[in-house]
């Protein structure tokens, strides 16, 4: 089948993304007046709390952004939570007064996922308790970012066996799956979450794993926050090595040649990092580079980089030996965080279709412009959260678009783009990754869940009956 979108299918996704023109940056009077009854009501019945209320209009202007920079939502309020006390107070008085909630961690979201307009925010980034449990476990808080837990754990010569970016929050990566470059054979951060600490959506303060309220467990990990906020995390601790060999393997402007290489190291197994991303070219266009992490202890001399280079059809390489705190704080800062808008768009897609869906889409100068690609290949077996929904294959690639546009671009053009590319995807077996810009229907997270969304629904009647959670993402009807 063909993969070019025609001008009357542009048009429709055009039509479909500018539907979500009520989520750009407004201003009205009712807006303001409704902020201003709620600012009224937290301050009253919001008492002997350990954190602050934030309620001016200026300061609540600041959160009214994310990494994406499209969606411009300004809470009524913002609660900046030091106790898991002051959610639960929040949330009940939430469920008695009919406010909506929204969570927010480091705001590392497309489309406004870590935003609300009608209701209060919680900005979580006081929450970031931390602390080693032994050698198998470390409890960190919910707006903590990755990297001191990561930190501590080293310490101790132990570290989690994905690591998302380190910048990134506790809470956000949990809520969406949490993916880093040991994926292709480590599953997802999800995989390896032992137990929550939550505050549901009914008030209640709730410890939940495997073993103990496993039904709310599965709802959160990749949930999006619709049943509950994460206050702690208790996360699977390995073994750390104390080196890595680094090796970037360039493939000029070859993007086929480089995922071809890349699953091949999947199932070769020889490396325990892999990725695959782009660069500009010096002559114009986009490198392609397989990014290589071979961990190693240094009482066991690893294998030359000859060995492990073997098999490839690389144009040139790059060889680094680092420290393991070396590797795990090359990337501590957000080095794409521009204020620049950028509707990317994650997908998953099966190996078998992968050739011709991106060799296509990248040919198409309408869909690929402004495109660096980041891929990923994963075995498909490693996967075990019911919401964490990725292509069924076994071999997947995570098929990463990310765009940075000029800020006078057509952004419900792009939105439109990435709704046709989503589709084709879907038709071809894969999935979305949760925290893309795709504009999206109650009907297409039904689709999207699968045979999850039985269990995700009657999750969210339970726990949070009243639906104040997560309203942003539209899953669930308002």
């Amino acid at each position: 089948m063909g993969y070019s979108i025609t001008r009357r299918g542009f048009a429709k996704g055009a039509l479909t993304a500018l539907s979500t023109a009520a989520l750009l940056k407004t201003t009205s009077s009712v807006a303001l007046a409704r902020a201003s009854g709620t600012a009224d009501l937290v301050r009253k019945d919001l008492t002997g709390l350990s954190g602050e209320l934030v309620l001016d209009e200026a300061s609540r202007k600041v959160y009214a952004d994310d990494f994406g920079k499209i969606v411009h939502l300004t809470p009524d309020a913002v609660l900046v939570p030091r106790s898991t006390d002051d959610i639960v107070k929040l949330v009940k008085l939430a469920n008695t007064q009919g406010l909506k909630i929204g969570t927010r961690g480091m705001a590392h979201s497309m489309y406004g996922q870590a935003q609300i307009e009608d209701g209060v925010l919680v900005d979580m980034s006081a929450m970031s308790s931390l602390r080693v449990i032994d050698d198998g476990a470390i409890e960190v808080g919910g707006g903590s970012t990755w990297g001191p837990a990561v930190a501590a754990a080293a310490a101790k010569k132990r570290t989690l066996p994905v690591i998302n970016d380190t910048f990134l929050s506790v809470g956000g990566s949990l809520s969406t799956a949490g993916f880093g470059p040991t994926t292709w054979n480590n599953g997802f951060m999800v995989d390896h979450t032992l137990e929550l600490e939550v505050v549901t959506g009914a008030g209640d303060l709730v410890r939940c794993s495997e073993e103990q309220n496993s039904a709310l467990f599965n709802a959160v990990l990749s949930g999006m926050g619709q049943c509950a906020i994460i206050t702690k995390a208790v996360m699977r601790l390995v073994a750390a090595p104390t080196n890595v060999i680094y090796i970037r393997f360039f493939y000029r402007d070859d993007v086929l040649s480089a995922a071809h290489d890349l699953a091949f190291l999947a199932k070769d197994g020889r490396f325990n990092h892999l990725d695959l991303r782009s660069r500009p070219y010096p002559i114009g266009g986009l490198e392609y580079y397989v990014e290589c992490g071979f961990f190693y202890d240094q009482s066991s001399p690893p294998p030359k980089v000859e060995e492990l280079a073997k098999g490839l059809h690389f144009a040139s390489q790059e060889v680094k030996t680092w420290t393991y705190e070396e590797y795990y704080r090359r990337a501590e800062t957000c080095y794409s965080c521009l204020d620049a808008p950028k509707p990317s768009l994650y997908l998953t897609v099966p190996a078998s279709k992968f050739d011709a869906f991106v060799g296509k889409t990248l040919n198409e100068p309408e869909r690929a412009a402004y495109v660096a690609p980041w891929i990923s290949a994963w075995r498909g077996n490693v996967f075990k959260r019911p919401l964490a929904r990725v292509a069924s294959e076994d071999l997947i690639f995570r098929t990463q678009f990310n765009r940075v546009l000029p800020n006078k671009a057509d952004i419900p053009a792009f939105l439109a783009v990435n709704r046709s590319l989503y589709e084709e995807a879907r038709d071809l077996g894969g999935t979305r990754l949760t925290a893309s810009a795709i504009p999206f229907t109650q009907n297409d997270w039904i689709r999207h869940y699968g045979p999850a969304w039985g269990p995700f629904e009657a999750a969210k009647k339970k726990y949070d009956p009243k639906n104040i959670l997560g309203s942003s993402s539209k899953i669930f009807a308002a």
